[in-house]
This record gives structure tokens, C-alpha cells and sequence, in this order.
């Protein structure tokens, strides 16, 4: 985007009237919170609203302050283009990756959902405004990059603004939808005032050509309109081409193609723009064959020559004006023009099938080329750089066909494999670090299953039975990977679970309680120790071991029995097997990489939410369909980013991607994975191919008056 000194003066100036704003969606949502609702909620929102009610209006300058300088921080960082670090979720990390729980995925999706409403309810206040910061920014069309003022950044500082304002997540979730809504009408009145400003200051509004709008939860990208995947499509589009100068003929299936030799000049013509080309060097993102086309035409004397000059000419300009094209790799593309058209000429199967070796070069070039957002990063110079020394040798080669194009893929394929494994060496720590984690979660769920089945015949409390089948279970998996199953340590967390299993079913004799009390000071001390390890806090340790207190006290009593109850009954140790859930791991300080973890969530169920979201089915289907070296565009830490998929691990439940910043990867669970993909908050980046854009472009023109 380009910052001019006008875009920059308004954009300060709608800044700062964030904090007005916020005072009065504040206030608002206040009011909506109080309004009578009882007999609609259940028990527990019925709390949450109460509880905001309360301490919204105490917790309003703090909400209005982080509402401003997010909003700030997110407009300036979408200016400039450049990232913003604003974690909405305090991350905890696992064995040196960062831990971003489901708490942080919800709050994407929820910070997806406040945009969506926020873009729906003032669309057009929005598309108005853009008319006017697409001249602020000295450019004729209107484009969405030049208004920075966003649905995605309010709804990102709104969640900012909650998250100050309470530390309850359901809290924080419930006034980021009321605010959101409020928020809405605000900004229908506030990007109208905005215009009027505008324009009383004597900004004349933008035209609109073709706005292409951000990805978002609420946008899918169209299907095909002649969805080239069809037997035939591209014959059916070619004869559909234009033929000056010849007699129309009806259309009666599959053109007969009969290739003969070019005239003269016709060559000459051809040449005549190569050699234009190769004056200028790197040839500029201009449609040349369009520009060219009358000549070309003009010595073409087949039909199907002419048309096959007008098709491609026509998929060239939609290729070339492609917004999710880089404009370096429109350059790329412009130099293929010349010779993508000497193979359709000679090549009857380039117009028969969708998989030609040049459609298919196009759209490798095109997927790479999106994976990257910034210019400075060195996989998209090095990218960029190969892909101009392949055309340039493509363009010297002798003979122009599909094999030279199969060829040059093939070297295009190899030079991304080659930065993918490169990605990967570098990710390799990570990667180690995941396997760590998988095969400690497996070892971890058979100890606590083990342990499970042993606590089933013993009658104690509720937290006594999660921390020893949960918490502890996490302690012995974690000890045996990190110092071996038979180091000290380990052998001493292992005895220490037989002593504390003894301890819950003691025999009422004076013997068993003495040697209770002898064992209880090391039991307990090796209890905190593996605690400790895994980084519990003191207050949680304490709250543990005084639950055990209580038990063993009662248990030291004479006359009360701990021994096992009378054979339990099937429906009995089901139930008890029911009750054991695990213990939360605590938070440890953040890594360079993030982990984003979804073992739970409460959601709202998706049978009564608006369809928007996937099946569970489909979810699942394009999980276990993800392959290495992938693209995907999916919606984390507020915003929509591209990812290339690094690995995964054997069972599938950790996956590895490259981030649009080279220094930093993502690793994220399946489940995650899974609850995006349902929210449609995950799709492959290369949905609807260049090619086949191309075609929709080119159709929906051919079709407009």
C-alpha cells in the first residue's frame, strides 16, 4: 500500500477518535447487559452477565485504553505492512514450544465471528469509505488495501479491550459478541461521517473496477464458473473465442485441429515481440499478446489459429490482473506469453486438457508465489529468482513445446523440494521436540489407564483419583523420558506411586499406621519433587498435598478402614473409571515456535449455529488429507496467514508449518486443526487455481454487455 502523506493525516485522525468510540460501545453494552434476559440464559451465563454488569463499569477506562492502543497498533501494522504481537491468550509452552491452548483458538474464532458481524452490518459505510481512502492514496480504483481501517482490527482491539477488562474467558468471549454488535452501528455512523468529512474537504471518491476482498470466515472463494476440471471445458472455451474476418461455424463438438506451419509472417511477428522482450530484459506485467493481437491476427489464416491467439491473448491479460498474482511474478508470467502461445499452436492437447504441462507450470508458480507475504523474505527473493532464470532459459531454448514446459516443471518441483527439506533441517529441533511430546503423551496414557484400572477397587476423594490417574501419570511419563526408566529418579516416582497406593487402602492395624507416619515425610517430599518438575505452582502443589493430608489423617485414625470395599459391581467401576479426568499441566515460559493445543472446548453446539461452519466429517477428511509441503490460509492470532504444511507426525496428532515469517514456525494439534477447519477458518491457499481464475475472469467478461 502506498502511505501517502493525505492517507496517513486521516488515518491519525480516525485514531484518534478510537477512544470516544470505545466510551460509547462501553456504555451501550452496559445497557444491553442489563437488559432482563434471565429466563433465556442458563445458570452459568446468567452469572457471567450479572458479573459484567458489575465490573464493566470499574474496568471501563482499562477496557478503553487497550481498545485504542490495539486499534493503533493493528491499523498502523496493516499501513505499513508490517506484523503486529498481540497475544490474546497467555501462551504456555511444552518442552520448549509455545502452548497456545484451546483458549487461544476460541479466541481467534470468536475475533473471526466479531469481524464478520461488524463487516455485515456496515458493508457499505465500508465500501463508501474505501472510494474515498483509494484517492488519499493517489490511486483511480478502488482497492481494499488502501483503507487499513478494518472490520478484522476493531474486532481485534474489541478483544484486546475485553481481555482487559476481565481475566474470564466466557467473560471475555460474551462481551466481545454484545460489544461487537454495538460496535457495528457505531461504525456505520462513524465511516459515514468519515465520508462526509471527506468530501466536504474536497476528496473526490475512487472509481470502483474489481474490489477483491480479504479472505475472511465469511468469504469462500466462488466455485469455477467453467470449471476447467470438465471434459472438453477448454475446447468449449476456445470455440466460444471471437473470429474476425471468418465465417462463423456451428458449433458441432470437439474442434477438428490440423496443425500447419505459420506463415512468415506471422513468425516475423512473433519474433518481432521476443526480441522486444529480451531489449528490455525482465519484461514488465503487461499483456503483450493482447497489445500485439491485432498483428497477430492479421497474418493468421486458420480459424482455430485465430482463436487459439484470441484465447490465449484473453487468459494472459486475466493471468496479468490477477490480485493474488505478486506483482514480481506477473512479470514472471508475462514472459511466458510468446512462448505458452507457439506450444498451443502446435499442441492440440494444451486446448484438451486442464493438466497440460504449461497450465500446470502456470499454476505451481502461482501456489508458490502466494505462500509469501513479505518481499524481504529470502525464500520468496530466492523463489522469485529461480523462476526468472527458468523463464529466461525457457526463452532461449530452440524448440518451444510440452516437453520443454514438463521439463521446466520439473526443475520448478525440485527447487521447492529442495526448500522445503531446507525448511525442515531448520525446523528440525521442533520436530524432535513433537515426536517428544507424542510418544511421552503415549507413554502417559497407558501409565494413567494402568494406574486407572489399580484405583478402581480404592474409595477416596475425587481429587485424589485425578491427580494420581492425571497429574501423576504426567509426572512418571515425563521422568522416564527425560532421565530413562531406570534412573534413579524414576525408580523413586515409581515407588513412591506403590507407597501412595498403599497409603489410600491402609490396613486398621497399629503396625500399618506407624509405617504410614515413618513414609509420609519422604512420600510427600517426592510428591512436591515431581510436581516441581513439571513447573506446578507452590499453590496448586499445596492444594494437592492437602487433600492427601485430610485422607491419611482420616486413614490414621484407629478404627477407620481403608481397605478395599466389597467386590464392586460392572455398573460400579464403569462409573469410577467416568470420574478420572486429567490434570491440567501448568503454563511454563514461551518459546521461539507456538503449539497451539485443542484437547477441549466448549463451543456452541454447531447444529444450532448459521452454516457457516463445516461438517465434523468434512473436517476430518481434510485433516487426514493434508500432505507435506501443502499450502493452506488459515486464521491465527487475529488475522488470516499462509502456511506451508512441514511435517507431521506419524499418528497425526502434531502438524509443523512455515509462517509467512521465516524465523518462525507453528506447531499445532490435530483437534486444533480440526475445530478451524469446521469453522472454515482453514482452507487450502491454492483453492481455485491461477489458470482457472483466468478462465472465470475471461468468461465473466465475454459474458458482460
Amino acid at each position: 500500500m502506498t502511505v501517502t502523506a493525505q492517507l496517513l493525516r486521516f488515518v491519525e485522525d480516525e485514531l484518534q477518535r478510537a477512544a470516544p468510540l470505545a466510551d460509547e460501545t462501553v456504555e451501550l453494552t452496559i445497557a444491553q447487559l442489563r437488559q432482563p434476559r434471565d429466563a433465556m440464559l442458563n445458570p452459568a451465563d446468567r452469572e457471567h452477565y450479572h458479573e459484567l454488569v458489575y465490573s464493566l463499569p470499574k474496568n471501563k477506562p482499562a477496557f478503553i485504553r487497550a481498545f485504542a492502543e490495539s486499534l493503533r497498533q493493528n491499523v498502523l501494522a496493516d499501513l505499513y505492512g508490517t506484523d503486529t504481537a498481540s497475544p490474546v491468550a497467555a501462551p504456555t509452552s511444552v518442552r520448549g514450544l509455545e502452548l497456545m491452548d484451546e483458549t487461544r483458538v476460541e479466541s481467534d474464532i470468536e475475533i473471526s465471528g466479531a469481524a464478520q458481524l461488524i463487516s455485515g452490518s456496515a458493508e457499505w459505510e465500508m465500501r463508501e469509505l474505501q472510494t474515498f481512502t483509494a484517492t488519499l492514496a493517489g490511486q483511480t480504483h478502488v482497492t481494499t488495501d488502501t483503507n487499513p481501517l478494518r472490520p478484522l482490527a476493531y474486532a481485534r482491539a474489541l478483544w484486546d479491550g475485553a481481555c482487559a477488562a476481565t481475566a474470564v474467558a466466557a467473560q471475555r468471549a460474551l462481551l466481545l459478541r454484545i460489544s461487537a454488535g454495538v460496535m457495528s452501528g457505531q461504525l456505520k455512523k462513524a465511516w459515514a461521517a468519515a465520508c462526509t468529512r471527506l468530501e466536504a474537504a474536497g476528496v473526490e471518491p475512487g472509481l470502483y473496477r474489481t474490489v477483491v476482498l480479504s479472505s475472511g470466515p465469511s468469504l469462500s472463494r466462488s466455485a469455477p464458473t467453467h470449471d476447467l476440471t470438465q471434459p472438453g471445458a477448454l475446447e468449449d472455451i476456445l470455440s466460444s473465442m471471437p473470429t474476425p474476418g471468418a465465417t462463423p461455424k456451428p458449433k458441432t463438438g470437439p474442434i477438428a485441429r490440423v496443425v500447419n506451419a505459420q506463415s512468415p509472417a506471422f513468425e516475423q511477428a512473433l519474433s518481432k515481440i521476443e526480441s522486444m522482450l529480451s531489449r528490455v530484459g525482465p519484461a514488465p506485467s503487461a499483456p503483450v499478446l493482447r497489445e500485439h493481437r491485432a498483428d497477430l491476427l492479421a497474418n493468421t489464416g486458420e480459424t482455430v489459429d485465430r482463436q487459439i491467439v484470441e484465447l490465449l491473448s484473453r487468459m494472459f491479460d486475466a493471468v496479468l490482473s490477477d490480485q493474488r498474482l505478486p506483482p514480481a511474478f506477473r512479470t514472471v508470467m508475462a514472459r511466458l506469453q510468446v512462448s505458452a502461445l507457439r506450444v498451443a499452436l502446435v499442441d492440440p492437447a494444451m486446448v484438451q486438457d486442464h493438466e497440460h504441462a504449461v497450465w500446470r507450470l502456470m499454476n505451481r508458480i502461482g501456489s508458490a508465489a502466494e505462500t509469501y507475504t513479505r518481499t524481504t523474505d529470502p525464500r520468496w527473493a530466492a523463489l522469485l529468482a529461480y523462476c526468472e532464470t527458468l523463464v529466461d532459459e525457457m526463452q532461449r531454448a530452440p524448440m518451444q513445446d510440452a516437453q520443454l514446459y514438463r521439463l521446466s516443471l520439473s526443475r520448478l518441483d525440485a527447487f521447492l523440494g529442495e526448500q522445503l527439506r531446507e525448511q525442515q533441517t531448520r525446523a528440525q529441533p521442533t520436530i524432535d521436540a513433537l515426536l517428544r511430546i507424542e510418544q511421552r503423551e503415549d507413554m502417559e496414557r497407558q501409565i494413567s489407564q494402568r494406574l486407572t484400572e489399580q484405583m478402581v477397587p480404592i474409595r477416596t476423594t475425587a481429587g485424589v483419583r485425578r491427580f494420581i490417574t492425571g497429574g501423576w501419570a504426567t509426572v512418571l511419563a515425563e521422568s522416564m523420558q527425560r532421565n530413562g526408566e531406570k534412573s534413579e529418579a524414576t525408580l523413586q516416582y515409581l515407588k513412591a506411586t506403590d507407597d501412595l497406593l498403599w497409603s489410600l487402602r491402609l490396613p486398621d492395624h497399629p503396625q500399618s499406621r506407624k509405617r504410614l507416619l515413618a513414609m509420609l515425610p519422604g512420600l510427600l517430599q517426592t510428591l512436591r519433587s515431581g510436581m516441581s518438575m513439571l513447573g506446578v505452582p507452590e499453590q496448586d502443589q499445596q492444594q494437592v498435598l492437602d487433600e492427601l493430608m485430610s485422607v491419611h489423617t482420616e486413614a490414621l485414625r484407629p478404627g477407620k478402614t481403608t481397605t478395599p470395599d466389597q467386590e464392586l459391581t460392572p455398573q460400579e467401576i464403569v462409573q469410577r473409571m467416568r470420574e478420572e479426568t486429567h490434570w491440567d499441566t501448568p503454563s511454563r515460559p514461551p518459546f521461539s515456535d507456538s503449539l497451539i493445543d485443542l484437547s477441549s472446548m466448549d463451543t456452541v453446539p454447531a447444529d444450532i449455529l448459521p452454516g457457516a461452519q463445516r461438517s465434523q466429517d468434512e473436517a476430518l477428511n481434510m485433516i487426514e488429507a493434508m500432505a507435506v509441503g501443502s499450502r493452506y490460509h488459515f486464521f491465527l492470532h487475529g488475522r488470516w496467514t499462509r502456511v506451508q504444511l512441514l511435517w507431521r507426525s506419524g499418528r497425526g496428532n502434531y502438524f509443523l508449518f512455515a509462517g509467512t515469517n521465516p524465523l518462525h514456525n507453528h506447531s499445532i494439534t490435530r483437534r486444533a486443526l480440526e475445530r478451524l477447519s469446521e469453522e472454515k477458518l482453514l482452507k487450502p491457499l491454492d483453492d481455485v487455481s491461477l489458470v482457472q481464475r483466468a478462465v472465470d475472469g475471461l468468461m465473466q467478461k465475454l459474458a458482460s454487455p
